[in-house]
């Protein structure tokens, strides 16, 4: 099935108002910019059973950053990371105090810190492993992640959740545009990825699976996922504790300014606006 989107176009008002009454201020013009959305085509979808889920437990990692200010070395940032394992019934959260970086972050050092909290996980075997993001922009960064040899030594299921994928205007069968569900993207950058509801009345998201199964094995997954974490919000829940604990906090970004002026010596600043400074008020 291929759905299709309208194409990047300026539209007049006044078309806009022989299609939907619109009211249209005479002798003004105003058009509107409809950005070109991703075509793409979704093949076999299948609701959700949880009569199929296979009991296993969770662990979801996420990785957040945040620029503290700017010194003499350049931009100060700083990058931390969560990991949170939910087993029979016990949720375990750990996370690393956030490490300091001068100069732009870089992807190497968002996989080294995603490889600090693998060490964290090395002894779970058969689970679920949840990861925020795509998988391919994960995979393609400078500094291997390891990940491809480490789900295979604990036989592990990446489940890679992205909410970008987000669109209002995507249309679904009937049978699949309330219920929980999991579609095959066919055009999609790899085999891998899926177009899923985890609650009714939820966004869409994408997510990709790795290694690659059966659409029927992502089913058992999904309802495993959704059995024993929880999707209140129509997003895995241990993923949103994860990015919880992971985000540093505006009192931690001024502990961090203290520590690398007491200790190191370097003053950290606020950056200057100059939008700010030259619009005054009217700078938004």
């Amino acid at each position: 099935m291929k759905l299709k989107k309208p194409p990047t176009s300026l539209i007049p008002l006044s078309d806009l108002k022989q299609r939907r009454d619109a009211h249209v201020v005479e002798g003004k013009e105003i058009r509107l910019k409809i950005s070109r959305p991703i075509e793409f085509k979704l093949g076999r979808a299948l609701s959700i059973d949880f009569e199929e889920a296979s009991l296993k437990s969770i662990v979801a990692v996420d990785v957040s950053t945040v620029k503290i200010g700017i010194s003499r070395l350049g931009e100060v940032h700083a990058i931390r990371g969560s990991t949170v394992l939910k087993e029979r019934g016990v949720v375990k959260i750990n996370r690393t105090r956030p490490m300091i970086v001068l100069g732009g972050i870089s992807d190497s050092q968002i996989s080294f810190e995603l490889e600090e909290q693998l060490k964290n996980i090395s002894s779970i075997r058969n689970s679920i492993m949840l990861l925020d993001g795509d998988l391919n922009e994960m995979m393609n960064v400078s500094g291997p992640l390891g990940l491809p040899g480490f789900l295979a030594s604990a036989c592990n299921t990446l489940v890679s959740v992205s909410k970008r994928f987000v669109d209002p205007f995507i249309r679904l069968p009937e049978d699949f545009d309330v219920s929980p569900f999991v579609g095959e993207i066919l055009n999609g950058r790899s085999p891998r990825e899926y177009l899923v509801r985890l609650k009714p009345g939820s966004p869409l998201l994408k997510v990709e699976v790795y290694p690659e199964v059966e659409l029927e094995e992502v089913r058992s997954l999904l309802a495993s996922l959704i059995l024993i974490d929880g999707v209140d919000y129509g997003y895995p829940e241990a993923l949103r504790i994860a990015h919880i604990y992971s985000k540093i906090l505006p009192l931690e970004v001024l502990t961090l300014k203290c520590i690398l002026q007491k200790k190191f010596g370097i003053e950290v600043l606020r950056e200057i606006d100059n939008r700010k400074m030259l619009l005054g008020g009217f700078w938004s």
